[in-house]
């Protein structure tokens, strides 16, 4: 099964998406013990705060806000605290965006500085026994951050980075992996609450890429497996796959009328069918600028292939090819630029050379 470049890179959104389903921050060089998995939230949740949570100043009038932390600076704070109506903890995905919201500042505010302002905010929000059951649910929850980032941070072997089927056992294996660390780390309800979403669409996405990897069913065969795929999501998910489905059809549809050389009359007419008068135009120049970008990633190609062929160092090479994709490109193309260049690299590499 081989991957061309354009195939190649939503391959590697997913990638990132399924395995690095984590944030990124410095942790304080202290280890701090695993507490207990939270408790199913038909009980009251157990409260064991990590040694950090328990050193965290209390609230004073001197506290920082939440928009006063470095990197959180203008924004208001996302997600929700509540409690219901026995004064319990709520466990819903409003709970996860207001933890991420504040962890997201630990690597420019520092860890102890944003869990210090965390649970002043969130001692104006909670009473107890919620507020305790928060504190208890943070410390798992930063104890499930250290643990996935040491899991993404486990190599993959070489067959795994230079084949698609092998890429594709990693992130099958990866996303096994995260889900028994969630569950090794919270009750079953929180799990649900927290992940439950994310996981539903994570299966979806590696079991319909194996799907269309397979040789053994007709592309009708694989179209039915796919709508039985898409029925086993939850309800507000498969609407938005169904949308994205008919996107993803209609876009293959231009595609072809494109390299047909149909005119953008043409085009026009059949956007016309399921987009309203504006949003045609939108997406007509959507079209036209990507065309026109794809053209010069062309010539950038074969002007590159040119330089690589006329004995300069490897370092005059790089600085060569850095000059041409500044005379080809904006400044907010180059980042894409270099993936589409890293792509075509891997791609080099994984065929096999000729004898």
């Amino acid at each position: 099964m081989a991957l061309s470049l354009r195939s190649t890179i939503p391959f590697l959104v997913l990638a990132g998406s399924v395995v690095g389903l984590t944030l990124y921050w410095q942790w304080p060089a202290a280890a701090v013990p695993p507490a207990p998995a939270v408790p199913a939230a038909t009980a009251p949740l157990a409260v064991t705060p990590s040694p950090l949570l328990q050193t965290a100043k209390p609230e004073t009038s001197a506290t920082r806000t939440p928009s006063s932390l470095p990197g959180l600076q203008g924004t208001e704070v996302d997600g929700e605290l509540q409690a219901d109506s026995a004064g319990n903890l709520q466990l819903n995905l409003a709970l996860r965006d207001y933890l991420d919201y504040f962890l997201s500042a630990a690597d420019q505010a520092g860890l102890e500085t944003v869990v210090e302002v965390m649970l002043a905010d969130a001692r104006g929000r909670l009473q107890e026994p919620a507020l305790g059951q928060f504190i208890g649910l943070l410390g798992d929850y930063m104890d499930y951050k250290r643990a996935t980032l040491a899991l993404l941070q486990q190599p993959l072997s070489s067959a795994q980075q230079s084949s698609p089927d092998g890429q594709l056992v990693a992130l099958q294996r990866a996303f096994e992996q995260l889900a028994q660390l969630r569950r090794a780390h919270f009750s079953n309800a929180a799990t649900e609450a927290l992940f439950g979403a994310e996981e539903a669409y994570g299966r979806y996405t590696l079991d319909n890429l194996a799907l269309m990897a397979r040789d053994d069913l007709s592309e009708h065969g694989k179209a039915l497996a796919q709508e039985r795929l898409r029925a086993q999501l939850p309800e507000a998910m498969r609407a938005s796959e169904e949308r994205q489905a008919q996107a993803q059809a209609l876009q293959v549809q231009t595609d072809k009328l494109w390299q047909e050389g149909a005119s953008e009359e043409q085009m026009r007419q059949l956007l016309a069918l399921t987009y309203d008068p504006p949003t045609v135009e939108r997406l007509l120049s959507e079209q036209r600028n990507e065309r026109a970008w794809q053209q010069r990633y062309a010539t950038y190609q074969q002007e590159l292939a040119a330089l690589q062929g006329n004995g300069l160092s490897a370092a005059d090479q790089q600085q060569e090819q850095q000059r041409l994709r500044q005379r080809l490109f904006s400044a907010e193309d180059q980042h894409r630029v270099e993936t589409y260049d890293a792509i075509a690299a891997k791609q080099q590499e994984s065929q096999p050379s000729e004898l």
